[in-house]
């Protein structure tokens, strides 16, 4: 499994935690500490990756060439 579905996944489980303990009307929600440090190391991966992108220049490579005659008129 890569690396970013690995993240995703734990994201999902704590998104999916939490609705469940909103539906059931509770008002916390408890996370051991491995549960805690993956959900930290997805955050920061992702993050990370974001702001990678971010950083990155916008590179336009969609340059079209537009030839004109000056054709005929009469």
């Amino acid at each position: 499994m890569s690396t970013k579905i690995d993240n995703t996944l734990h994201l999902k489980n704590f998104i999916e935690d939490i609705n469940r303990a909103d539906n059931s009307r509770q008002k916390e929600v408890v996370v051991n500490i491995e549960t805690a440090k993956r959900l930290r190391n997805s955050l920061t991966s992702l993050l990370l990756t974001l702001v990678e992108l971010q950083s990155k220049p916008v590179q336009n490579n969609d340059v079209s060439d537009v030839n004109m005659d000056g054709g005929a008129f009469k």
